[in-house]
């Protein structure tokens, strides 16, 4: 036997003499049990072991565990003594997971598998212990997007912390400025908080801006007592920022455009600008930029050498995928009804409006151009209910059609005209009884005229 092997299992040895001596296991299961555990440890400790050899143990002690649980119930009824055997068995199936990510560092399953038990255990696994398992991940597998999405996830849904997620998501992007997904889920996270703040203020009747401050200090408080109350202590400061991976440049390891992780979010929608998504707006500003110049870089030598005009193909295919990225952006914002929608959809028009890349839109991209000038077209109807029609403003749409249609080519106009009859169609008409309800014929009429 090893001296590691053996230094383990003599660790178990006060934890089975409790086991013991409160009448839950025999001696005879006591000894199986340590015979099961050396063999364990032999297998870990051996050159040629593999992961599934720490799942198997850590399936073991888990089933022993159970049977623990199931004892004290049954023998002890119900009571809790604070002894070695309480604990010990938890703590030995984190050992094991962490020595198990140690040895294989590149099993993100397994990483996945420690959290998730991390995470079922509740209040008896702190939030530092799973701070300091995410930490130690992100600094194997920083350009693993999925980690870092999860980390920021846990310190804003479990936690409530958004400093916090804050910081998560912008470590992320300085070490990943070209992954979409994690720009988008960064401006998710900010419009979920503000509809999630405006609309706790609204239910607890927060006017004031002194109100909303003590609120949201109570909210932190609440959520520094939550840390502190976790049953472990490891000696770490749950107050300390989030402590990622890091790219060894204090000046330029900064993305100096993105919002500050602590910022004033007091007053309402017409006096502070960030509770009607301006935040949410910057980022994305901020993202359509860095995924840009990612894409010239990527992109830049292939065209160079394939094609006599390597520069403006490139901007064409450029304003291709930024485009695409922007429409999983208008979908996101459709989503979240308690904000000014339009107000949101509306800078991505005017963001294209004035960022083309040198690209004429209408010559080189028609169908982007067309799809354009439907959203700005349809822009004011386009959360409008069927069954409150506001004409005033189906008109608006309309006026709007029709400049467009004077401005651009005759075959543009064409394309607009059948996706804008397309629109009207399918978002107003087909949602009226055609023989009960009197708008129906104003708007079938509405639609032969353009």
């Amino acid at each position: 036997m090893s001296s590691k092997a053996r230094y383990y299992l003599e660790q178990a040895i006060p934890e089975v003499d409790d086991l013991v001596d409160k009448g839950l296991f025999t001696k005879n299961e006591v000894s199986t049990i340590m015979k099961r555990r050396t063999d364990f440890e032999h297998r870990l400790n051996s050159r040629g072991s593999r992961i599934e050899d720490y799942e198997k143990y850590i399936e073991f002690e888990s089933n022993v565990d159970k049977l623990r649980r199931k004892r004290v119930q049954r023998i002890l009824e119900g009571t809790k003594p604070n002894s070695v055997s309480d604990w010990s068995i938890q703590q030995r199936i984190q050992f094991i997971f962490q020595r198990g990510c140690n040895k294989f560092p590149k099993e993100l399953k397994f990483w996945s598998l420690y959290l998730n038990y991390l995470k079922t255990r509740g209040h008896k696994t702190s939030y530092r212990r799973i701070h300091s398992v995410y930490s130690q991940l992100l600094k194997l597998h920083p350009t693993n997007i999925d980690i870092w999405v999860s980390c920021a996830k846990y310190e804003y849904e479990v936690h409530a912390n958004f400093k916090s997620c804050r910081t998560v998501f912008q470590t992320g992007l300085r070490f990943n400025p070209d992954s979409s997904a994690l720009w988008y889920e960064y401006v998710k996270f900010e419009l979920n908080f503000i509809t999630k703040l405006i609309n706790r203020r609204k239910v607890m009747g927060l006017i004031n801006e002194r109100e909303q401050e003590l609120d949201m200090q109570a909210q932190r408080q609440e959520a520094k007592q939550n840390g502190d109350n976790d049953s472990e202590d490891d000696g770490e400061n749950d107050d300390a920022a989030f402590a990622g991976p890091s790219t060894g440049d204090s000046m330029k390891d900064k993305l100096n455009e993105l919002p500050e992780a602590d910022m004033d979010m007091l007053g309402n929608e017409e006096t502070n600008p960030a509770l009607r998504g301006d935040i949410a707006l910057t980022i994305f500003d901020v993202a359509m930029e860095k995924l840009g110049q990612s894409f010239l870089n990527t992109h830049r030598g292939y065209y160079a050498v394939t094609d006599s005009k390597p520069n403006h193909d490139l901007s064409v295919a450029l304003v291709n995928k930024l485009f695409n990225y922007s429409l999983s952006y208008i979908s996101l914002f459709s989503e979240f009804t308690d904000l000014h929608r339009d107000y949101l959809i509306n800078h991505i028009i005017q963001y294209w409006k004035s960022n083309t890349y040198n690209v004429r839109l209408d010559q080189e991209l028609p169908d982007i151009y067309v799809k354009l000038l439907i959203l700005e077209i349809t822009l004011n109807i386009r959360f409008m209910d069927a069954s409150q029609l506001d004409v005033d403003q189906l008109q608006l749409s309309v006026n709007k059609f029709t400049a467009y249609k004077g401005k651009v080519t005759e075959r543009i106009g064409k394309e607009v005209r059948a996706s804008f009859v397309e629109y009207l169609q399918d978002h107003i008409l087909s949602k009226l009884e055609q023989d009960h309800d009197p708008r129906y014929k104003i708007i079938n009429a509405i639609i032969k005229k353009l």
